[in-house]
């Protein structure tokens, strides 16, 4: 498998393990699924100390005790109470965790025979638990012994009501039995742990700790620049780092990552779930012992193709093979990052996405005929609408915004315009608003104009490294050579690529994303807003802006001070729905329903229909005001940015007169 580092930063991936793994942070969030998980875990890990105390017992006798854990020792009896109280959670949790798979039936979890089977197990290692506390206490009330009857709520209510009348001889066979039974238990739950979802809790907690500590904005770069480099994406499984075979093995099935598929909900054959499971068998099924023990002996090198150039012995081209990663599934994403923020194990599906599409594209030349337009344009144009470079500027002339090709002299920023606020007659709108907002605010900043190229995001995204690295490293020795310290963007993909990854080429700058910019000059109070009306509207969260880079309250806040009363979609912040515009989906044709339709259903089912849709990514912007165009509802609901909703409440400057006024006469 390839090299990975996941063995830095130790602290912050404890901390991670607390929080999300021993916590449950993810699962908190999740309502009745999730509090029923929450309750079985915790209670398995209270547990777990009894159980091991209860096997123990078996070969040193049934009166051992862990140190301090005797019912007379100092910790025994507070241990008992707790654990007697998590032994009804854990039933409490099996009992609703049935009811929801047999009664209640959601789409996500599906039905599973195997769930059902392990349910039965949990429920049968409580009840012999309990059974055999029960019959200790009554044991401990016949000797006479001392003990603290508050520390056995559950064991002692069944001793006193069930078991009084026994003998001790009666009793001792009943722990017996319970004690065999036990000791069957966990040996076939230990055996068939393998086999089964639920050796995810074995591989869950290790997963949560080795999660990606680097942004998730940044995909990792391809060495295309030395002569002796294979790695152009992923096709067998020998492509792989060991990180995600990690995965594929920690995955519960839940279906949580599918449940917020913006793809998947809109009929795509994009199935996050499958793809972790169809993988994981790949690995048994084709990849087997000898193939794996290959990959691990080449430590981080990988097995060479045949001569012929097919897959390496028992490997498979896996999107030839593997339905869940056929080329049309793998082009469905939007690379939107719902799965992975709804995952409670931190599966990882983007970069494996990428690195098969990037094998597609760069290998195979197989991706949607009409990408092929936005690559030629970029390629030509260094934009994917294939407008003349020369005009990238033009939008600014009638603005008076200084190019830096003119020596603008010392600067605040550097405006990164994009595209989209360059070349795209809705979005320029965008850019003259912000151009207003940074005069408004009395900063010093210039533009780049034709020298800014495309920042590469959807070819990247798309699977086509070589063309985004041309772009990339382009870029970045334009921003050097001006010395370029810190970019202004509207544009949350310009955003994320040019801080979370243009340090791969050599570009270390302080990125603000707009939202950012703009609630920072009002708490300042550099920007004056005049006092308007509320406008009722609700805000739709950029993917990259959101989910890969933590950016929900700025927006909110802007919006909020221009006197916005805003209403919260049900989906949104973290589990926000893409406006199926990123991965490079932006240049592909959409068949069946469309995700931006889902989204502006998503605004519509609020209790008050809002006059205006506010967002902060020109993409979201385009594809907003298509889904509202398609519906005709263009006169009763508006799509705005956030910059023009600001540029609209700012105040005009008062006129100060510099001369001296005349004197009374």
């Amino acid at each position: 498998a390839k090299p990975i580092d996941r063995f830095d930063n130790p602290g912050a991936r404890l901390q991670g393990v607390l929080v999300y793994a021993l916590g449950q942070k993810r699962l908190f969030q999740k309502g009745y699924g999730g509090m029923l998980h929450v309750m079985i875990f915790w209670g398995f890990c209270v547990l777990s100390i009894a159980n091991l105390t209860l096997l123990i017992r078996g070969v040193a006798g049934r009166t051992f005790n862990l140190p301090l854990l005797g019912p007379d020792q100092l910790l025994g009896a507070p241990y008992n109470a707790v654990k007697e109280m998590f032994l009804v959670l854990v039933c409490v949790g099996v009992a609703m965790a049935f009811y929801r798979r047999l009664v209640i039936k959601p789409k996500f979890p599906e039905p599973s025979m195997d769930a059902l089977f392990i349910l039965s197990m949990i429920g049968s290692l409580m009840l012999v638990e309990i059974l055999f506390g029960a019959a200790e206490h009554r044991l401990l009330v016949n000797e006479k012994s001392e003990f603290l009857t508050w520390a056995y709520p559950v064991t002692g209510f069944l001793s006193n009501n069930l078991l009084a009348d026994m003998s001790a001889d009666t009793l001792h066979t009943l722990q017996n039995v319970a004690w065999w039974v036990n000791y069957a238990l966990v040996l076939a739950f230990g055996a068939y742990l393998p086999y089964s979802k639920h050796l995810h809790v074995i591989t869950g907690i290790p997963n949560v700790y080795f999660q990606n500590r680097r942004p998730y904005g940044e995909l990792r770069k391809l060495d295309l620049d030395s002569e002796d480099s294979t790695d152009y994406g992923a096709s067998t499984l020998a492509d792989f780092d060991w990180k995600r075979y990690h995965d594929w093995y920690s995955c519960t099935e839940c279906g949580r990552c599918t449940s917020m598929c913006p793809a998947f909900a809109s009929g795509k054959p994009l199935h996050p779930k499958k793809i972790s499971e169809q993988l994981r068998e790949e690995l048994v099924e084709h990849g087997s012992g000898d193939v794996m023990l290959a990959l691990a002996l080449k430590n981080g090198g990988k097995i060479e193709p045949s001569e012929d150039g097919s897959p390496p012995e028992g490997l498979r081209m896996l999107m030839d093979n593997v339905e869940a990663v056929s080329e049309e599934a793998l082009f469905s994403c939007t690379t939107c990052r719902a799965c992975e923020q709804a995952c409670p194990v931190f599966i990882e599906y983007v970069q494996e996405i990428v690195d098969m599409r990037r094998y597609l594209v760069q290998v195979e030349g197989r991706f949607p005929q009409e990408v092929q337009r936005a690559f030629t344009n970029m390629e030509n144009n260094s934009n994917p609408w294939g407008i003349g470079f020369a005009t990238r500027g033009d939008w600014a002339k009638e603005f008076d915004v200084k190019l830096m090709s003119e020596d603008p002299g010392e600067l605040d920023l550097l405006y990164w315009v994009g595209c989209s606020g360059s070349f795209d007659d809705r979005n320029k709108q965008v850019s003259q608003a912000l151009v207003k907002i940074l005069k408004a605010a009395g900063l010093r900043f210039a533009i780049l104009g034709q020298e800014e190229g495309c920042t590469g995001d959807s070819a990247r995204r798309i699977g086509n490294e070589y063309l985004y690295q041309v772009l990339a490293a382009q870029n970045v020795e334009v921003l050097n050579g001006y010395n370029v310290k810190k970019i202004v963007t509207a544009c949350p993909h310009c955003f994320n690529t040019i801080k979370n990854e243009y340090h791969q080429f050599g570009g270390e700058y302080e990125v603000l994303h707009h939202s950012e910019l703009i609630a920072d000059l009002i708490a300042k109070k550099k920007i004056q807003l005049s006092s308007v009306d509320p406008i009722l509207g609700t805000f739709h969260d950029s993917c990259y802006l959101g989910r890969y880079n933590n950016i929900y309250d700025q927006p909110r806040a802007v919006l909020q001070a221009s006197g916005m009363e805003l209403q919260e979609m049900t989906l949104s912040r973290e589990k926000g729905r893409c406006c199926g515009a990123g991965g490079g989906r932006m240049w592909m044709e959409e068949h069946g329903v469309k995700v931006n339709d889902l989204r502006l259903q998503d605004a519509l089912e609020l209790s008050r229909q809002p006059k205006v849709i506010a967002s902060s990514c020109p993409f979201c912007l385009t594809m907003m005001s298509d889904a509202v165009a398609s519906k005709d509802m263009g006169d009763q609901v508006q799509t705005l940015d956030i910059a023009e909703i600001v540029a609209d409440a700012l105040e005009a400057p008062k006129n100060v007169d510099t001369e001296a006024a005349p004197a009374e006469k």
